[in-house]
């Protein structure tokens, strides 16, 4: 019992970190994992005071708060993206649907929507968890395959998104700002920030801010007020809620697996995959995304013993990994799973009780004032995190942002500055 509680104990520390992180752009789960990286020992010290805390439970305690404020980060951080537009790698996409419910008194019904999707994405990966882990470790071994695919898949997506144009010159358009991002990209990965501050972070920050967030906020700067934010939450059909959770747990499945190709990468192929253009499916199939990519990085991380993830590094330094080579898992994965499920049905609620609150106060201020605080709040976090470097990347991707809306085409073709750097990497 006392195992039980201390789980339960640590999974809600990592549920409250996760919803901090997920709440403050640019602030990522990963840090906290580093964080704690860096206070191991002392944690460790602490902890073994305690006179019922056993010492092989440590590391797994640590891990339980790294895994629970991981999964919890994927639920919050649809609120900044939503009413504030401040995307993160994992939440770019998801900005434009969720924006725009916003501009239309739905923004809690974006929240709510990507909770449920969350949510759901917990419950489909353990479904599919067993399956998994025979098909990728043995009999199957289907994992050496995944690996050596990876930049045929990622070509085949891009080749869908530019060649799904509404018209030639359109698919013009599209190959130009594809390729523009990309090399934008390639740029930024062998860049360095320099914050003034010591708080170094990675320049995609700026990068995405720049290509979905500020577009999105300079456009909004007109408009006089948001309507009133209704709290109602729209009733997914069960058929098709399912089909989109299970499309975007796939993806993030497949993912998990792929070095260097990040939940970003799954939710392009989601969007592939399911044709569905409604922005309430598109909502549910991202979010799925990014909640079990990071679900399927952990058990990749036993299956196979690789590390695809900035938590799932420190997870690895700090613990024991035992590989999962039988039909149960291994002990250790045991405890992080059921901190896993508390800490979903914590978030789950965490983030609609955040987003109604926010929802209930933000049509009272105008929104023209909204859109000028959002865009000086991302001004200064890119600075503090990232320097004059980060900003220059703000205002490059930005700009990069204002073409695709000038051309009218998609601004997920605004992905290649993800995609490219990984294609070139695998075939070079």
């Amino acid at each position: 019992m006392m195992d039980i509680a201390l789980i339960i104990s640590f999974a809600l520390i990592g549920t409250a970190l996760g919803c901090i992180t997920g709440l403050v752009p640019g602030f990522h789960a990963n840090n906290v994992a580093i964080i704690l990286l860096s206070l191991y020992g002392s944690i460790s010290a602490f902890l073994l005071s305690i006179s019922f805390i056993k010492g092989e439970m440590i590391s797994i305690l640590v891990g339980i708060i790294i895994i629970s404020t991981s999964i919890a980060h994927t639920f919050v951080n649809i609120i900044p993206s939503t009413f504030i537009g401040a995307p993160e790698e994992d939440t770019a996409l998801l900005l434009l649907p969720a924006h725009s419910l916003l501009l239309e008194g739905r923004g809690y019904e974006a929240i709510s929507l990507s909770a449920a999707g969350s949510y759901g994405a917990v419950m489909m990966a353990f479904i599919l968890l067993i399956p998994f882990r025979f098909l990728i470790g043995p009999p199957g071994d289907f994992y050496w395959l995944v690996d050596r695919i990876v930049p045929w898949i990622l070509l085949a997506v891009s080749a869908v998104l530019i060649l799904t144009e509404r018209s030639k010159m359109h698919v013009l358009y599209a190959v130009a700002v594809f390729l523009l991002s990309g090399i934008f990209g390639m740029e930024i990965m062998g860049m360095d920030s320099s914050s003034p501050f010591g708080m170094n972070i990675s320049l995609l920050f700026p990068a995405l801010a720049g290509l979905f967030g500020m577009p999105t906020l300079l456009h909004s700067l007109n408009v006089p007020s948001l309507p009133e934010q209704g709290l109602g939450e729209k009733e997914v059909d069960f058929v098709e809620g399912w089909k989109d959770v299970a499309t975007g747990t796939i993806a993030g499945a497949l993912v998990s697996l792929l070095p260097g190709v990040t939940s970003a990468v799954a939710t392009i192929m989601a969007m592939v995959a399911r044709r569905k253009k409604d922005r309430e499916n598109v909502i549910v199939t991202l979010s799925a995304v990014n909640t079990a990519t990071s679900f399927f990085v952990l058990a990749v991380l036993f299956m196979v013993e690789k590390a695809r993830s900035g938590s799932a590094i420190v997870l690895d330094e700090i613990m024991d990994v035992e590989r999962w080579s039988n039909a149960v898992p291994p002990y250790s994965l045991c405890y992080l799973l059921m901190a896993v499920v508390i800490t979903s049905l914590v978030s789950y609620y965490a983030t609609k009780f955040f987003g109604k609150i926010i929802a209930v106060h933000i049509s009272h201020i105008p929104y023209g004032m909204i859109a000028k605080a959002s865009v000086t709040f991302i001004f200064v976090m890119v600075t503090l995190f990232t320097g004059v470097t980060g900003v220059i990347v703000l205002a490059t991707g930005t700009l990069i942002g204002l073409l695709c809306l000038e051309l009218g085409i998609r601004r997920s073709l605004c992905m290649g500055a993800l995609i490219l750097p990984i294609m070139v990497t695998y075939f070079l």
